[in-house]
């Protein structure tokens, strides 16, 4: 590690949120956890004698409050990971719940540009810092069941490469992480399919961190699931769809045990976020 850092990450109560705060405060960062869950966020910030502050990201002004607040206890912030995120599946975009719906896009797609934008005002004067977005390999193809979750994920991707382009030469970097199904709760009851492999938190968690030091613009794991995305994204539509059916993708959120997913589906209607 070359220098000790003020990192500040969202959705930090649970799956890679948690996993990324463990393996950077082991590094000897300074960590600011935030959770819409004070609870959780306290016990994960316990754990490794990090800061927690409860926050919903799709609150703008109290994004703003906590990032003023973060820089008047720890110091500048050198970078923020906009990891906080929610992922309803239904069996088509008809069955959508409304509620769900705006929120999806008010806290995975919103709640990024927020912090994106919030944490830029703080940076640019001090030509340094880092911004690392948490979008999804679901952000650059449609995917079954997930209808408005990908088209937030779509929107993290083009806002986090066209912020890039603008501010190329400002001293803050960008970076944007693009992670295949990784076995948080966004994955109760969901199906498998036998060419996507299931990532453990840690492996993504893993990879978030040591973009910190090599600031590296694009991530993506694991890399089976990046390439059966690049390839069948560069495909005709109607061989995509085939592609997607004989590779059983299409069903991995479509074709969900709603015993096991209603508890996490309950979660976020109530207004929790994790990725």
């Amino acid at each position: 590690m070359t220098s000790r850092k003020t990192i500040v990450i969202t959705g930090a109560g649970r799956g890679i949120g948690q996993a990324t705060a463990e393996i950077l405060a082991a590094r000897g960062h300074r960590l600011a956890l935030a959770d819409i869950d004070l609870k959780e966020v306290e016990a994960a910030a316990g754990k490794i004698g990090a800061d927690a502050w409860q926050l919903d990201v799709s609150d703008r002004e109290a994004f703003r409050t906590f990032l003023s607040e973060v820089e008047e206890k720890a110091g500048p912030v050198d970078v923020i990971i906009n990891n906080a995120g929610i992922c309803s599946a239904t069996p088509d975009a008809l069955a959508q719940d409304p509620v769900l719906m705006d929120r999806t896009i008010d806290v995975n797609l919103k709640g990024v540009m927020d912090g994106t934008l919030q944490a830029l005002a703080l940076m640019l004067p001090r030509r340094s810092g880092q911004v690392i977005n948490i979008a999804s390999l679901a952000g650059l193809m449609g995917v079954p069941g997930l209808a408005s979750y990908s088209a937030s994920k779509h929107g993290v991707i083009g806002f986090t490469e066209s912020v890039r382009i603008e501010y190329t030469g400002s001293g803050v970097n960008f970076t944007v992480v693009m992670p295949g199904p990784v076995a948080t709760e966004m994955m109760d009851g969901t199906s498998n399919s036998p060419f996507v492999t299931m990532l453990k938190p840690e492996e993504m968690a893993l990879a978030i961190a040591d973009s910190v030091e090599s600031k590296k613009e694009r991530i993506s794991l694991p890399r089976s699931s990046w390439a059966l995305t690049r390839m069948t994204s560069l495909l005709p539509a109607w061989l995509s769809i085939r592609v997607n059916r004989l590779t059983r993708v299409d069903r991995i959120y479509t074709d969900v045990n709603p015993a096991v997913r209603s508890s996490y589906e309950e979660r976020i209607r109530l207004g929790h976020q994790d990725d």
